[in-house]
């Protein structure tokens, strides 16, 4: 088995980040009865084992948290919902349940959900299976440490239980490849300097992607640059599985910086943008050149530290003759 792909390998695929789950009536019913909030959990990541049909539910945390905290309430629904599967994934087998959190907190973690599932089953609820995926990073690079609350035989399950190394340190960098760069939905609880290197990132694979889109049109036309397509092509396609509301903001964000790069100078008054796109009006191939150049010389960085929305007076720093070959 890859060391460094040891849950693709065990035959996992990414189904869905931030999906909200579906509760039974009789759930619904009962958790009403008790006092508890119907509404149904989104946890961040739903990987899916095809061949079995059962699913890791993910739910990442920076740190741990009491079964008396603010937090535990949605442990309680994920755990709930997590118990029939068939409702809250709309698929047969069974729904695992996994705190993803620094390793050193994994042991109370997993205490804290005992005692969560302690409470359901007083209540007269059943929970589903739980565990915890602790994170580390040493010298050698990320490593995933898997743990259940239960013992399991199925050999999709054995395959990833335990500590396995998930990205080998390459360079002295053992972060792994973001397919995402940057997630408004946890945004606020980075780092300033990692928030803005990972919406740098993904800025800079937007702007690329649209300046693919020009390239390879024919113009004279009306280039139309959607907003889900450059997001699905900045991230490898996983945006398509990716249910966050707050996509799009972003996507407006973005769209709204892509037309303060464009619409200027020559181009001024033939762009147009809405919340789902950008249109840009070209004649020919120097105006095509142009619009390209204006992209690729966007000064992303400083984008990206601008209330991390695109906007930006960029009128310095960008010379419209110049070419591809010198950026």
């Amino acid at each position: 088995m890859s060391a460094s792909r040891p849950y693709f390998e065990a035959g996992y695929r990414l189904r869905a980040l931030g999906p909200r789950f579906t509760f039974a009536t009789t759930v619904k019913t009962k958790l009403v009865s008790i006092g508890w909030n119907p509404a149904p959990p989104e946890p961040d990541i739903v990987v899916h084992h095809h061949r079995s049909g059962d699913h890791l539910v993910m739910e990442c945390k920076a740190s741990g948290f009491g079964s008396e905290s603010s937090t535990a309430g949605q442990a309680r629904k994920l755990l709930v919902a997590g118990a029939d599967a068939e409702a809250a994934l709309s698929i047969s087998g069974e729904a695992f349940i996994l705190y993803t959190l620094p390793s050193e907190d994994a042991d109370l973690q997993m205490q804290c959900l005992e005692e969560i599932r302690a409470e359901l089953e007083a209540a007269g609820l059943e929970a589903a299976p739980y565990g915890t995926l602790g994170l580390k990073i040493d010298e050698s690079g990320l490593w995933a440490d898997l743990r259940l609350s239960r013992p399991c035989d199925k050999p999709h399950l054995l395959a990833i239980l335990g500590r396995v190394l998930v990205s080998p340190a390459v360079g002295g960098d053992s972060r792994p490849l973001y397919l995402i760069p940057y997630d408004p939905t946890t945004a606020e609880n980075q780092d300033p300097d990692e928030k803005a290197y990972c919406y740098r990132q993904l800025l800079e694979r937007v702007y690329l992607s649209a300046v693919r889109a020009l390239g390879t049109a024919r113009v004279p036309d009306s280039i139309v640059l959607l907003g889900d397509d450059l997001l699905r092509e900045a991230t490898f396609g996983i945006s398509l599985k990716w249910h966050a509301k707050e996509l799009n903001k972003l996507k407006r964000d973005l769209l709204r910086g892509i037309n303060t790069v464009l619409n200027r100078k020559s181009l001024k008054g033939r762009v147009q943008h809405n919340a789902s796109q950008v249109e840009v009006i070209l004649n020919d191939d120097a105006e095509r050149q142009v619009a390209i150049n204006m992209l690729l010389k966007a000064n992303s960085e400083q984008l990206a530290l601008k209330d991390v929305n695109g906007q930006l007076d960029i009128e310095d720093g960008i010379d419209e003759s110049s070419s591809v070959s010198e950026v």
